[in-house]
């Protein structure tokens, strides 16, 4: 099984620190962001290979790749657009030739613990299915900050992205971590586009979302300047040391 993760923002809003260093190697607690998401990945004994999407300073990633050992994995940058996560998650599929097998979607700017193996056994179960999120609690105050699904049972029978405040009772996010079926994206052309605005509402809406909801106590995004600090001086009291 094959993991995709999504990092080919150019970390704008983190400049100047990102026009000298890609984004998925920005440093929290001593350890770049790309790194955590490997750990979960690596849950998951069934991935032997891992893409990830980035589009500048591909060469520094693929350096920094090869001087790190990730017990056998094998991981390869690829070079997209930046057309937003269904964008480039559909030009590394076609890179890597994947049309009929689930894949592994990994958001790559967010520090968190994803039991990534609970995730692709339940999707495995989830007849019919074009994806599985990982889902978590959040306060009701951050509900607008994420992606947000109503549960019913396994399946999601509605997606929201980034609701306004009262548009849902719903508390449960997309961890941003998620099991995909490649054939869903199929009749997807190449162009920009939002998996979460895009498809996942649709897919809800015709019972083909289903979602996993995990205990997840640290999830921290680091997308502005701001949050990047917070990140560093959380991380080290949140999560073990790697």
């Amino acid at each position: 099984m094959k993991a995709i993760i999504l990092a080919a923002g150019e970390g704008k809003r983190l400049r100047p620190l990102t026009y000298g260093i890609p984004k998925p190697l920005l440093p929290v607690g001593g350890r770049p962001v790309i790194d955590y998401v490997i750990d979960n990945i690596k849950k998951c004994g069934e991935i032997d290979k891992v893409y990830i999407a980035v589009s500048h300073m591909k060469d520094t990633l693929e350096s920094y790749l090869r001087n790190n050992e990730y017990g056998g994995l094998e991981i390869e940058p690829v070079t997209t657009l930046g057309w937003e996560t269904g964008g480039d998650l559909k030009a590394v599929l076609i890179h890597a030739g994947i049309n009929d097998e689930p894949v592994l979607v990994c958001y790559g700017d967010n520090i968190t613990t994803v039991d990534t193996a609970q995730l692709v056994d339940a999707h495995k179960k989830n007849e019919g299915a074009y994806a599985t999120l990982s889902l978590f609690g959040v306060p009701q105050e951050d509900v607008p900050r994420f992606g947000i699904a109503e549960l019913e049972g396994e399946k999601i029978n509605r997606f929201i992205e980034k609701p306004e405040a009262g548009a849902t009772s719903s508390c449960l996010a997309n961890a941003g971590y998620f099991v995909l079926e490649s054939s869903a994206l199929e009749d997807k052309s190449m162009h920009k586009f939002k998996i979460e605005s895009t498809c996942f509402p649709a897919w809800s809406e015709s019972g083909k979302l289903f979602g996993q909801t995990q205990e997840i106590k640290t999830w921290i995004d680091i997308g502005t300047i701001e949050s990047y600090r917070i990140a560093n001086k959380l991380v080290e009291e949140l999560l073990p040391p790697g």
